[in-house]
């Protein structure tokens, strides 16, 4: 009977210790938003527009490449009271020759959008239509 009772308290204090949980941090998820070719987009004072895909050399799935490839997109931005400017975007591995990032639609102090990926991810033999494309982009408030 003892070993019975041995056996119930160490199951118990076992479930007891898997139930702390004081030091567990969870992340806030990533809200990502699609935004449709043509189409602008309204975050805070600064509008943005996607206005055209330039180019797209991502290794297509089904395919085997030594490059992973980039895709580069041209967007309108506007913000506030300043005229719109069009900015080329570079999603893949480029980077300015001053080291920033070619994947960030806008920057000030207090607000970053980045653009991270454009769909559909390009398949081996099927064509895409243009009107297909979607801006992936991600807003962080600093």
């Amino acid at each position: 009977m003892k070993p019975l009772y041995l056996i119930v308290a160490l199951l118990f204090s076992i479930g007891s210790f898997a139930q702390d949980s004081s030091n567990t941090s969870v992340k806030a998820p990533k809200i990502i938003t699609k935004l449709p070719i043509h189409k602008t987009a309204f975050v805070n004072d600064v509008e943005f527009t996607f206005l055209k895909l330039v180019s797209d050399s991502r290794c297509p799935k089904g395919v085997n490449c030594i490059w992973a490839g980039e895709v580069e997109l041209l967007v309108k931005v506007k913000h506030g009271d300043r005229e719109a400017e069009e900015k080329l975007i570079t999603i893949g591995f480029k980077r300015q020759p001053t080291g920033d990032e070619t994947s960030i639609i806008f920057k000030n102090d207090a607000l970053t959008i980045k653009a991270l990926t454009v769909s559909p991810y390009p398949e081996h033999g099927v064509a895409i239509e243009p009107s297909a494309y979607k801006l992936h982009f991600d807003v962080l408030k600093l």
